[in-house]
């Protein structure tokens, strides 16, 4: 007997029948929709470093010498830089999808080194507001917040040619009010201000006294995804700064935080590409015109064959004292041998101070200071070249005497992280060229806190992957990712 039935759709009785056979059409029609989407998974952004052609900081440097020293200089600022006050993002409404929900889209910019933003090293450009204005800002992913900067002061100089954004000529922009919860999470005393409406007033500082202070908005972002097409991001969260003060922020375009807070751009838009953000760095001394790329979105169909050397490991993100990207260390070996390093060296104390982030705004490796005097020691040892009798200008602590020497041979250096997983970049990544036939060791001491700079990532693919709170990484041919 067959089994019949029914089910009410639009007053009319339909059998199992008629009524599979109208399942069977929605399902392809969402079907030939996730289809189309697809073609956009993926957004990329232009990475451009601060020493680019493409950066309004570019210096024609006369050596790949002056350009470390540079790079230095900035890396000094950096660790002075970091934001002073912090958010708190437990509890904060989470915009990474449901488990088993597909990602709406994915995107790219692209990434220039520069530092804008006192210390910064990458910018990218994206467009924001209705019709879209072009902005360039700072991505940092030890940061929060998104901000532009909507006030060209005195001391804007043409030179430093960041576009600014005028808040008037966007109808996509309001105005977060200054009693909401909203603005509770940037402003805790509710403050407000008056022009050129009244509205939530932010203020964030950093360490080296530079500080943008504004109104909090919300706006549209425009992207372009991996096949061309435009993404809007709408309702972003972001601080418009019309009092930027200190070196970081005057004449700065702004900043994209790229953190673990609830209202970096990472956390924001992350229903659209599904909590994945990657990048893979060229060498530094490759010619200025490089650049590289921000992809937000999950690769792993879309990875060329060409680019990865070794399958992608992945280790825990961890949870430590700011917005910072926490990895845990085991262990540090030279040439297989596992140094006597304490582990509690690399733990992040009760108060949040300690362990070690993964920074892209920092161009040096920093290691804390009882686990420095180690590694530089046991780099020492197994090294056969003479160290070199004079100091080098930026005063590395181990340097070595080269000159004669053809095909160099330096010992291997490696990082054991959380889940038995191994960091092992080259040797080019750390033995800088500081000087003709002088190379240094590129590692600093610092004190409490260990840091996994940008020179040391140096073609590796690295995939934050905020939904599953992992950090991927393998050596890769950085060159074929555009």
């Amino acid at each position: 007997m067959l089994l019949r039935v029914s089910a009410l759709l639009n007053g009319r009785h339909l059998t199992m029948e008629r009524y599979c056979l109208y399942a069977l059409i929605v399902v392809i029609i969402v079907l030939c929709g996730a289809t189309h989407q697809a073609d956009g998974l993926q957004v990329k952004m232009k990475m451009i470093h601060r020493h680019s052609t493409h950066s309004p900081f570019y210096t024609e440097f006369a050596s790949g010498h002056e350009r470390i020293d540079e790079l230095l200089r900035l890396d000094s600022l950096r660790i002075r830089s970091t934001p002073r006050w912090k958010f708190s993002f437990d509890n904060q409404p989470s915009a990474a999808p449901s488990p088993g929900e597909e990602p709406r889209t994915s995107f790219a910019m692209p990434v220039a080194s520069g530092a804008t933003l006192g210390s910064a090293l990458y910018f990218v450009e994206l467009y924001i507001g209705t019709p879209p204005q072009r902005a360039l800002l700072v991505a940092d992913t030890g940061s929060d917040l998104i901000w532009v900067n909507c006030h060209a002061s005195r001391n804007y100089s043409s030179v430093n040619s960041f576009p600014v954004f005028s808040p008037d000529n966007s109808s996509s922009l309001s105005y977060v009010p200054c009693f909401s919860r909203e603005c509770h999470a940037v402003s805790p005393n509710f403050a407000c201000v008056f022009r050129p409406k009244i509205a939530c007033k932010y203020s964030y500082g950093y360490l080296d006294n530079s500080s943008t202070t504004g109104a909090y908005i919300r706006d549209t972002i425009t992207l372009k995804s991996m096949s061309g097409r435009p993404l809007k991001a709408e309702k972003v969260y972001m601080g418009c700064g019309t009092d930027n003060q200190g070196q970081s922020a005057v004449g700065s375009g702004g900043s994209l935080g790229l953190g673990q807070g609830f209202n970096s751009f990472a956390s924001q838009t992350a229903n659209l590409y599904g909590s994945k953000f990657s990048y893979c760095l060229r060498d530094y001394l490759q010619p200025p015109t490089v650049r590289n790329s921000l992809v937000f979105g999950d690769r792993e169909d879309s990875l060329s064959p060409s680019l990865l050397k070794e399958p992608i490991q992945y280790t825990p993100i961890l949870k430590g004292g700011s917005s910072f990207y926490y990895v845990g260390i085991e262990d540090i070996t030279v040439n297989g041998e596992k140094l006597p390093i304490s582990s509690s060296v690399w733990e992040v104390d009760e108060t949040g101070n300690g362990g070690t982030t993964i920074d892209s705004g920092s161009s040096l490796t920093y290691f804390t200071e009882e686990a420095y005097e180690i590694i530089i020691e046991a780099l020492r040892v197994s090294t056969k070249y003479q160290m070199a009798s004079t100091a080098s200008p930026q005063r590395f602590d181990l340097c070595f005497n080269t000159s004669g020497v053809s095909n160099l041979k330096f010992p291997e250096f490696s990082i054991g992280l959380s889940g038995g997983r191994r960091f092992s970049p080259p040797a080019e990544n750390f033995m800088l060229e500081i000087e003709d036939n002088m190379k240094c060791v590129g590692f600093s001491p610092l004190r409490g806190q260990s840091i996994i700079g940008n020179l040391l990532q140096q073609n590796f693919f690295v995939e934050y992957d905020r939904h599953r709170s992992l950090l991927g990484f393998a050596p890769a041919n950085c060159s074929a990712h555009n």
